[in-house]
């Protein structure tokens, strides 16, 4: 059964059809959420909540083949409310970082890896709030600048440009010798 097929049945109440829908996407909520906050106690919470928003909200959902954007937008508003009103602290871009080891690298290889993922968390820790969440939606997220600027409520060409300053910024506390960064 497709998307759209079964938001109309959980639009008529049908628990079954939101229970698949649930288990369709509950990994994907999950890795958009852990990307999308500091902690994965807040990721669990933001998961959880974006689920009951979901089933309680599903009745005004126009597209259903549109489930996972309506999902992540969701999320994305439920933290903006949050950030707003608690001011919580947001987005470590582990998830990010941290590639699947090549089982078949040599260990100074593997090392150095190791090494380059510390350079980067620590580079994305100098950042702002700001980039690193533009960064993180881009990158992590891999959403298109036309999906962000939704999400954000924005033009594409800011995403770029905000996309562009970040990444920049990114560059130049890479390029700080080790030690001077924030």
């Amino acid at each position: 059964m497709d998307d759209r097929e079964l938001v109309r049945r959980a639009q008529e109440r049908d628990a079954r059809a939101f229970a698949i829908l649930v288990a369709r996407y509950e990994v994907r909520v999950r890795r958009m959420c852990a990307a999308l906050t500091a902690d994965p106690d807040a990721a669990e919470e933001l998961a959880q909540v974006t689920w009951v928003k979901a089933f309680e909200a599903v009745g005004h959902l126009r597209d259903g083949e549109r489930f996972f954007g309506w999902l992540r937008q969701i999320a994305v508003n439920h933290l903006r409310d949050g950030w707003r009103r608690h001011k919580l602290p947001q987005l470590p871009f582990d998830d990010a970082l941290h590639d699947r080891p090549d089982p078949g690298a040599l260990p100074d290889e593997q090392l150095l890896r190791a090494e380059r993922q510390l350079e980067i968390a620590q580079a994305l820790a100098a950042l702002s709030l700001h980039d690193r969440r533009i960064l993180a939606l881009r990158y992590e997220q891999d959403l298109s600048y036309h999906e962000i600027a939704g999400m954000l409520h924005t033009t594409e060409g800011t995403v770029a440009t905000w996309l562009y300053r970040a990444k920049e910024r990114l560059r130049k506390v890479m390029d700080q010798p080790k030690g001077r960064q924030r």
